[in-house]
């Protein structure tokens, strides 16, 4: 069915629902057929039917809500308003099978569309937002259930702060409560030979024991004051805290919080105690908000928010997943003045870990600060957060680096890739790294180090052929890179080096 597949595309803002032009340009005629699909599903008892367009209601509803909105009637919105608060709702139901593209996602994505629209629906549509903020429920390695959640909170922040601040205390307060909640039933169900613990027993019992607290939520009478200690809180509910909170955000408490938060977090991220280990999915999920965070502060912020990190930086594991999402978030956002401020606060930091020899995690950290580490496309050639201005830094840390075996890697790599624009200014960083620095001669190298060396020297022999045999500086400055390669048993280190003498 063509409207299942427009809904979906539609609700992603992939193009692809172009295909569908009798949809995009008739809102009528998808209500229509929205229509005719639930009258289906009330007529039929076909089982193949309704595992294939289950999706549709709320997927469909949603789109109309938030694309075209102005086009349908007052009658037509409270139709897809009532369907969306049904599909929404579904998993503070029992029998709710967790399914990524149900519908159920589309749903909660826009309540914060219809909380602006119909005021009269506040209370149960933040009870939604708020409830399925506590439902843990994997969906793959990096995402939760609650992400839907946290999703359609942070595109509240600018329709009802108030509301979406409320949310984010009510959690802070709450959450705690809550698997204090699931240890208690937990225990009790294990008594009576129940050896599981269902969400929506959970969500019951605690709704119950805590509608005062909830009501409070929901009223918006939740303050900074009503909170504990947060430093004693779970790393996973801070986790989920520190996403609630707008990127771009000016709000002194925010800036607390977040500061606060962060951290806590560097403390753990940072220890190399095994009883300190922080769980893989949430460490990720952190370091990837730190990173969309930091990016979009005010510049004059930065520094305070990455204190932790760069005054407790070590050789742990967190530093160099650190700087991936940093380039990952910065090949997002685009950010190129904050990714340089950021760089530029741990260079120091760099200087020194290099100084005490490269080990595994060593090289790990310099090769993800060097952007060597990330998953570039192929045939990349260039990166907007690579101007020619920036040569400078590379420059400056082949200089103070250079006895490291991965900033050599590092930077034949960059020279290979993103870096290309670099090459003549990189083949004298190469060169004057390996005459400074004699034991990179007879130390291991990391894989490819050799082959990505042959690659940049071929590509600056086919470039500089004439200027190589005129220039006599030049010459023997590459000639050094030359001589490394035969030393390291490179026989096309040999045969290029036979051809511009």
């Amino acid at each position: 069915m063509p409207l299942k597949f427009w809904a979906s595309y539609k609700m992603r803002n992939d193009e692809q629902y172009n295909q569908f032009e009798e949809y995009n340009k008739n809102p009528k005629l998808v209500l229509k057929k929205l229509k005719e699909v639930i009258e289906h599903f009330k007529m039929s008892n076909d089982p193949e039917f309704y595992l294939f367009y289950y999706s549709i209601p709320g997927n469909v509803s949603s789109v109309l809500i938030r694309d075209y909105y102005e086009e349908l009637s007052k009658d037509e919105v409270r139709f897809c308003k009532d369907i969306i608060l049904r599909e929404a709702s579904s998993s503070l139901r029992e029998n709710y099978a967790y399914q990524m593209g149900d519908g159920v996602d589309s749903s909660i994505s826009v309540l914060p569309l219809l909380l602006n629209e119909f005021p009269e629906e506040k209370e149960p549509i933040k009870f939604i937002l708020f409830l399925t903020l506590f439902d843990p429920y994997p969906f793959g390695v990096d995402h939760e259930f609650c992400d839907y959640s946290i999703r359609a909170i942070l595109n509240l922040w600018d329709k009802s702060f108030e509301d979406a601040q409320s949310l984010l205390l009510g959690y802070l307060l709450l959450k705690p409560k809550y698997e204090e909640l699931r240890l208690e039933l937990r225990k009790q169900n294990h008594e009576k030979g129940v050896y599981e613990v269902h969400e929506i027993q959970l969500m019951e019992e605690f709704s119950k024991k805590y509608e005062i607290d909830i009501q409070k939520v929901l009223d918006n009478q939740i303050t900074m004051d009503n909170l504990n200690e947060i430093e004693s809180l779970d790393l996973d509910i801070l986790k989920t805290a520190f996403k609630l909170i707008p990127s771009k955000t000016n709000n002194t408490e925010h800036k607390e919080l977040a500061k606060t938060i962060i951290s806590i977090f560097a403390k753990d991220l940072l220890s190399n105690k095994r009883e300190d280990k922080v769980d893989y999915r949430v460490r990720h999920s952190f370091l990837e908000k730190l990173a969309d965070f930091v990016l979009n502060s005010p510049e004059q912020d930065i520094s305070d928010y990455l204190k932790p990190f760069v005054e407790n930086f070590n050789n742990t594991e967190a530093m160099s997943d650190l700087f991936e999402r940093f380039v990952y978030a910065e090949d997002r956002l685009e950010d190129y003045n904050n990714f340089w401020n950021v760089w530029n606060l741990f260079y120091e930091r760099i200087v020194e870990l290099c100084k005490n020899g490269d080990n595994w995690k060593t090289k790990k950290i310099i090769k993800s600060y060097l952007l060597a580490d990330i998953f570039w496309k192929e045939d990349a050639t260039e990166w907007h957060t690579l101007k020619e201005t920036d040569k400078r830094f590379f420059k400056k840390i082949t200089e103070n680096t250079g006895s490291c075996p991965s900033v050599l890697y590092s930077i034949v790599k960059l020279l290979n890739g993103i870096g290309s624009n670099y090459l003549d200014n990189g083949i004298i960083w190469i060169s004057r790294m390996l005459n400074t620095n004699e034991n990179i001669w007879s130390e291991d190298l990391d894989k490819n180090t050799i082959f990505y060396l042959e690659n940049i020297v071929r590509k600056y022999i086919y470039k500089n052929r004439e200027k190589l045999r005129r220039t006599k500086q030049l010459k023997q400055e590459f000639l050094v890179i030359l001589d490394f390669l035969i030393e390291k048993g490179s026989e096309n280190g040999y045969l290029l080096r036979e051809n511009i003498l």
